[in-house]
């Protein structure tokens, strides 16, 4: 029998977990901006560029076990408790492997390259594997559940637990083993949170459940993989052969103009994975991604081109006069911010119709062909990365629509200006407003505070203005959004989650 669910329940269910993940995430974002600002002042630029490629493991500690394992589980139709021992028993199978390599690295390969003090803080951070791997079958669980509240609680704990670790140990002296121990001890929250929301399994090695797991899981675990090294062989690079001082203005550009970006449409992955994986054709999740893809835009377009207006402002405002290197590398990383929101949603969609295969060759091109780029555009400086970053992101847009539409009659072009049209319009309008409002504020020698609130406010009614002009049913679309992002009324149904999978067996 399938978990598949009626599009009615699962459009309450994008209404629950939208309302659940976009408090969840703003309060996270507002704690992680806050202490990033602290420690950019407390830490120097180096420091981050050392951390910088320390942080590529515990991105593949959670993503390796989380998509090849987790991922698995939540696509499945149905997902027994043999399914479950397996899946534990393969994370932490994982984690142990993972563990002896890379500490392997660390002592013996990634001095020469990095320098010592960015291995040490590779080896600092090994851990990560062995404290993430037991989380990874109740979050999927809680996944397949739809269980957004108890995911959003999760994942506020962690944010504060990081933010609170990392700002204390920097003031107590600590410099990027500051940030490596902030994001330990969120590891270790969350694991225990997660342990804490659902009913024990235990890890057992089931043959039939772990041949069932890795005909997904594999392809899904090497896509993870892929997409690490595409998202974060800029940093190794920059670091090596550029220093780690230019990583960690260029881990700060990225940071701003694409991971902050990135952090709020984990919304999208977080409730249009499980909810398009329960889905009961193909049709219905294209239409449900569609839309999802239109808000998507329509919601971050416009900050992204006020970032790129207001970057000089911005930068060293928020984080020091020392970071003033990563002004322009953050304009130029803009468009690649833009594209990576898109592609993001394209895998959603890979992942959730059991496309695996596809998500890792195309994972796996987007990578190489972004490294090869970096490498070869390094030696001209920070603005050709940057450049290099926009260009190939914007070309595997293009690609992912490709794969995505691939047996449908749909023409990639037109399905991916469908999706982006409105938001580029309407930034369009943004800019006419924004563009001339900074540079008369700028020759007049108006503050940078005066000048932000102002060119913001003005980029911001023009946009929403234009929304609400060419394109009504978009603007009716985005403030009926909004209206469902409130709380519901008492006499409300509430979205009911589906059985819990673990229970049974």
């Amino acid at each position: 029998m399938s978990d598949a669910r009626p599009e009615e329940e699962l459009g309450a269910a994008v209404a629950h977990g939208v309302r659940w993940m976009s408090a969840a995430r703003v309060t996270i974002e507002i704690l992680m901006l806050v202490s990033m600002v602290v420690l950019t002042r407390l830490i120097s630029p180096a420091d981050f560029g050392r951390f910088a490629v320390a942080l590529i493991v515990a991105e593949l500690a959670m993503a390796v076990p989380g998509e090849g394992v987790g991922s698995a589980l939540v696509q499945r139709d149905r997902a027994s408790r043999e399914h479950l021992q397996a899946g534990l028993f393969l994370s932490l199978a994982s984690a142990v492997i993972l563990t002896g390599l890379f500490l392997l690295l660390a002592r013996f390969v990634l001095p020469s390259i990095f320098g010592t003090g960015t291995a040490d803080l590779v080896r600092l951070m090994t851990p990560m594997f062995l404290i993430a791997a037991p989380s990874v079958v109740p979050m999927a669980i809680l996944r397949r559940n739809l269980d957004f509240r108890r995911l959003s609680i999760i994942d506020i704990s962690t944010a504060v637990t990081r933010g609170a670790t990392s700002v204390a140990l920097a003031i107590a002296g600590l410099n990027g083993e500051a940030l490596v121990l902030g994001v330990l001890a969120a590891t270790v929250v969350g694991t225990l949170a997660a342990l804490c929301s659902v009913p024990l399994v235990l890890p057992v090695p089931r043959r039939s459940a772990i041949r069932d797991i890795s005909g997904y899981g594999g392809p899904a675990s090497l896509a993870a993989m892929s997409w690490i090294g595409f998202r974060n062989c800029d940093y190794a690079i920059v670091s090596a052969r550029l220093g780690v001082l230019q990583a960690g203005y260029y881990f700060r550009a990225y940071t701003l103009a694409v991971e902050y970006q990135r952090k709020i449409s984990v919304i999208m992955y977080q409730v249009a994975f499980p909810v398009l994986s329960r889905t009961t054709s193909s049709e219905q999740l294209l239409d449900m991604r569609a839309r999802m893809v239109r808000v998507l835009t329509v919601t971050l377009f416009p900050f992204l081109a006020i970032l790129a207006i207001v970057a000089p402002i911005v930068v060293p405002a928020l984080f020091g006069p020392q970071w003033t290197p990563a002004i322009v590398p953050t304009q130029i990383l803009v468009i690649a911010g833009a594209s990576t929101l898109v592609i993001d949603a394209v895998g959603a969609t890979l992942m959730a119709s059991g496309r695996a295969r596809a998500t890792l060759w195309y994972g796996l091109g987007h990578f190489l062909a972004y490294g090869a780029a970096v490498f070869l555009v390094t030696p001209l400086g920070l603005a050709a990365v940057a450049a290099a970053a926009a260009v190939v992101h914007t070309a595997f847009l293009f690609v992912a629509y490709v794969v995505m539409l691939r047996g449908t009659s749909e023409n990639p072009l037109s399905r991916l200006w469908a999706d982006t049209s409105h938001a580029l319009v309407a930034c369009a309008g943004l800019a006419a407003v924004a563009l001339p409002l900074d540079l008369l504020l700028t020759r007049s020698g108006a503050s940078g505070l005066a000048t932000l609130v102002v060119v913001a406010g003005g980029g911001m009614a023009g946009y929403l203005l234009t929304l609400r002009l060419v394109f009504a049913e978009t603007w009716h679309t985005l403030t009926g959004m909004l209206r469902a992002l409130a709380p519901p009324r008492p006499a409300a149904g509430r979205h009911e989650p589906l059985p819990n999978p673990g229970a049974a067996g």
